[in-house]
């Protein structure tokens, strides 16, 4: 599956579906499904796989996680024809847990190429800090339903950043949304790239919520 040739991708999960829960792949534009990302009980120590379709007959890439996720967790992802890594994704942990999601983009030697950086910041904080008060868990439910946007960003031959692709996570009491968005980016960026990084934290957002 080459989703270079999509400029907007939606990967959509149903909210209140606890056990088994799936991430279906959706061209906006046509609402044709181009991928399926399904786990038994979303298991982030497991593999994370991004299928074609319902079928899970053809697998397009998989994430792994080197180790059971904590503060500063690292996920390869590989192709699946060829077996090959393209690429990691290494959350900031102190900084993404206090402050506001951060990931580096890391190639097969370790190197940044990139960010994946959480933009709607003072939303962000206000998540993290308010659900420690009183009834924090009723805040944190409210402040579910605002739009969580972020950005992608990756480097040029200089260093300088420039933003690659944007996702935004919507979500109503009967569908989470994570919109990927490369209409205005500043730079082209391997849609591999921006696809992992939009399953990865679909995955997340399911099982911090389930």
């Amino acid at each position: 599956m080459d989703y270079s040739q999509y400029k907007q991708l939606e990967f959509r999960r149903k909210f209140w579906k606890f056990f088994g829960a799936q991430i279906s792949v959706f061209d906006p534009l046509t609402n044709q499904l181009v991928g399926m990302i399904k786990m038994k009980a979303w298991k982030l120590r497991e593999d994370i796989r991004l299928y074609r379709d319902v079928s899970l007959a053809q697998e397009v890439f998989r994430i792994h996680a080197r180790q059971v996720i904590d503060f500063g967790a690292t996920y390869d992802v590989f192709d699946s024809a060829s077996n090959q890594q393209l690429f990691s994704l290494r959350r900031k942990g102190l900084k993404s847990t206090f402050v506001r999601d951060k990931w580096l983009l890391l190639d097969n030697n370790g190197n940044e190429f990139g960010t994946i950086l959480e933009t709607s910041s003072g939303l962000a904080l206000a998540r993290r800090w308010l659900e420690l008060l009183p009834f924090g868990d009723i805040i944190g439910l409210i402040f579910a339903f605002f739009p969580q946007t972020y950005t992608i960003s990756v480097n040029d031959a200089n260093g300088t950043p420039h933003v690659g692709a944007t996702i935004t996570h919507r979500k109503n009491p009967f569908i989470v949304k994570m919109g990927l968005d490369t209409t205005q980016a500043q730079m082209a960026i391997d849609a591999r790239v921006s696809v992992a990084a939009t399953a990865l934290l679909s995955v997340i957002d399911a099982v911090k919520n389930n």
